[in-house]
């Protein structure tokens, strides 16, 4: 699989290979996924100016209501979806950025010159001139290591797809937590997913109380910027720098939380397509809760589906029968 160049190829080795973080990648490998998500990224941007055109051509203006009634509606569908995609792409680009500098014969500890050497700068000079200079030295040097020809080739780490689930502490599930985040076959134990539901838990928590303390904070200080007061621009430019941490803290564990949702319920002898009903129907469900019609019955309906899901993560291992 280190040898495919073709997008199909590129494709299926950027999520399958989301836990690979010992082997290499060739920059076929990473740069179709750039173009991928760079050609994505455009055209929803302008599906979106053209939805406000649209929108706003009887009027030829954009009223105060115009973002709720746009983004509410088909507009906001796809900006959700646009988010979920990139959000799930955390891990899957961190891994493979690590195999792109292992196979251009550069040492992947380097990311952390190029990769949080900005973020410290900006966070220690804010706006200072000097500091986004060097921001951008980093940045080219990251970016000519991503062009450099193939050097030293690493096999992929490999991985059983279909491993069976097995009895584990929070360590051993952990440690298959994010060495089988690309993995949708195979199984999960109850252990293996419940001590990851808990670590899940205690981050979201820290996570949220964190938002809620600094996101007022952008608030009144872009608030005063658009009132013409004299903003605190270095505190704002920080405090909108901890949130994109913590957005890119939680996209780490996405992929591997779905993949592994889906092991546990093949574990549990129930189908994984079954899952993707319950989204289906998670997602009729919100766009009914968006529409503000039946919102008490739809909010009862959701309870119930995510009741389902618990019932179904908490059933024992089917020790017989063959994955569904």
């Amino acid at each position: 699989m280190n040898s495919q160049k073709s997008f199909v190829g590129a494709f299926k080795d950027f999520w399958f290979r989301a836990g690979d973080f010992r082997g290499s990648s060739t920059r076929g490998q990473y740069w179709w996924i750039v173009l991928l998500n760079f050609l994505i990224a455009l055209v929803t941007v302008g599906a979106i100016w053209l939805a406000i055109y649209i929108f706003s051509f009887g009027t030829h203006e954009i009223g105060p209501g115009l973002p709720v009634q746009l983004f509410g509606g088909t507009v906001g569908v796809i900006v959700v979806g646009l988010v979920a995609w990139f959000f799930y792409q955390g891990l899957p680009n961190l891994s493979l950025t690590i195999r792109r500098y292992r196979d251009a014969g550069v040492s992947p500890w380097l990311l952390l010159v190029t990769w949080l050497g900005p973020i410290v700068i900006l966070a220690i000079a804010g706006n200072n001139p000097i500091a986004w200079i060097i921001m951008l030295v980093l940045g080219l040097i990251d970016f000519v290591v991503k062009l450099l020809p193939t050097r030293h080739p690493v096999p992929l780490w490999s991985t059983r797809p279909n491993e069976p689930s097995r009895k584990v502490g929070m360590g051993g599930a952990l440690a298959d937590f994010f060495r089988r985040a690309g993995i949708f076959s195979g199984r999960s134990s109850r252990s293996q997913y419940w001590w990851v539901c808990l670590l899940s838990i205690l981050i979201s928590i820290v996570i949220m109380v964190v938002t809620m303390a600094i996101v007022p904070m952008i608030i009144f200080l872009g608030v005063q910027g658009a009132s013409g007061a004299v903003g605190d621009v270095p505190n704002l430019t920080r405090y909108f720098l901890v949130l994109g941490l913590l957005i890119g803290i939680g996209s780490l564990i996405t992929l591997p939380e779905l993949t592994l949702l889906l092991r546990r319920f093949r574990d549990a002898g129930v189908s994984p397509w079954w899952y993707g009903a319950l989204w289906v129907m998670n997602v009729i469900v919100t766009l009914i809760i968006a529409s503000d019609k039946a919102i008490v019955f739809a909010w009862v309906v959701r309870i119930v589906l995510w009741l389902v899901e618990v019932v179904i993560t908490v059933l024992p291992t089917k020790k017989s029968g063959r994955d569904v």
